[in-house]
């Protein structure tokens, strides 16, 4: 062929692939528009059924003020718990009156009556619980064992445990389908257990990413989302065939992922150098990074039901940043000059800020 024709043919194929690209653009700006100071070492976030209430697990306060409940629009504390041990992730019951923390430092799971506050049932799980995950039929929670290699099964109703699954190394991230499907990522197994049945004793692994993270739903159970930490993207996999249908760059190391009630957006809390919170629009598959230069580390993620607002947490400096749409409320001037009194030293931050 000659470098004319080849030229020809090069142009064809590039058009080609544009024409077949849909017209798209980056999700909506994203702004923070309120920020708050929590305990030490904010790992995990949960929005409560209502969309009023972000219950927040400090991982670094040992027996005092490891769950913090804050108001879900101003941020305004609510309250907090003191529970004893160290609380990594929490979790809520389907009726939203019960909220499960996982213990890492007791090796339990604790069942924390909302009205009253207080710790009504600990049940022994494996080694280091971390991520649980509620069955949507509410009669269970699941606690994934990270030095165990193995996920706890805890029956609500009478607080006692159902059974012990094997799965691989390190299991973090887990999520459940309606019909009573459990996925668990296996960090450094690279890998997701499927359990089935009705004693999930039907079992299979998928091969996935380097170190997957977390996991979750779309609301129609069609997509299981993957953070790939290693990777720097979210993954989304085609229940059906169990394969992966799109691969999007993201923040740099991607730690949990939360799913608008729509479907529509997805977020993640990142954990590297980007220092971000990244939307995902699955409409397009196009995404933004947004860069929060006064969080260090960003570490847990909840959506609100509109997809136009999550909490984030920053891991190493004390604080829960409310972030959004633009435009969409809150005080984002007043967030940015809060802000600077730590963006430059967010591992010395005034815990009173």
């Amino acid at each position: 062929m000659s470098a004319v024709g080849w030229l020809v043919r090069a142009s064809f194929v590039l058009a080609s692939v544009a024409l077949a690209r849909p017209a798209s653009a980056e999700p909506p700006i994203v702004e923070v528009q309120e920020v708050a100071s929590t305990g030490s070492m904010p790992k995990g976030a949960t929005l409560s059924h209502d969309g009023t209430r972000f219950y927040v697990t400090n991982f670094g306060q040992k027996d005092t003020k490891n769950v913090t409940i804050f108001d879900a629009h101003t941020l305004a504390i609510v309250d907090q718990l003191d529970v004893p041990g160290i609380i990594c992730e929490s979790a809520l019951s389907v009726d939203g009156a019960t909220l499960f923390i996982s213990n890492f430092l007791r090796n339990s799971v604790m069942f924390v009556d909302l009205a009253s506050r207080k710790v009504t049932h600990e049940v022994k799980a494996g080694q280091h619980p971390k991520i649980l995950v509620a069955s949507p039929d509410g009669k269970s929670v699941f606690a994934a064992n990270w030095m165990g290699q193995s996920v706890t099964q805890i029956d609500v109703a009478t607080a006692t445990v159902v059974r012990t699954l094997d799965v691989g190394k390190q299991p973090r991230g887990m999520a459940m389908s309606k019909s009573g499907v459990l996925y668990v990522a296996n960090f450094y197994g690279d890998s997701i257990d499927v359990f089935e049945g009705n004693e999930l004793e039907k079992r299979h692994r998928i091969p996935v990413c380097k170190c997957p993270r977390h996991l979750a739903l779309s609301p129609d159970d069609t997509t299981l989302y993957i953070s790939c930490l290693n990777f720097s993207q979210l993954h989304a996999m085609d229940v059906a065939s169990e394969t992966i249908s799109h691969r999007v760059q993201i923040g740099t190391a991607p730690k949990s992922i939360s799913v608008s009630k729509d479907g529509r957006y997805v977020y993640s809390a990142d954990y590297g150098e980007s220092r971000s919170v990244s939307v995902v629009d699955t409409a397009d598959w196009t995404a933004r990074v947004f860069p929060i230069q006064a969080m260090d580390r960003g570490s847990g993620v909840a959506v609100t039901p509109d997809g136009t607002h999550a909490l984030v947490t920053g891991w190493y400096d004390g604080h829960v940043y409310l972030v959004g749409f633009e435009g969409t409320g809150g005080h984002p001037e007043d967030s940015k000059r809060r802000m600077r009194r730590w963006q430059f030293s967010p591992r010395h931050a005034d815990p009173g800020d």
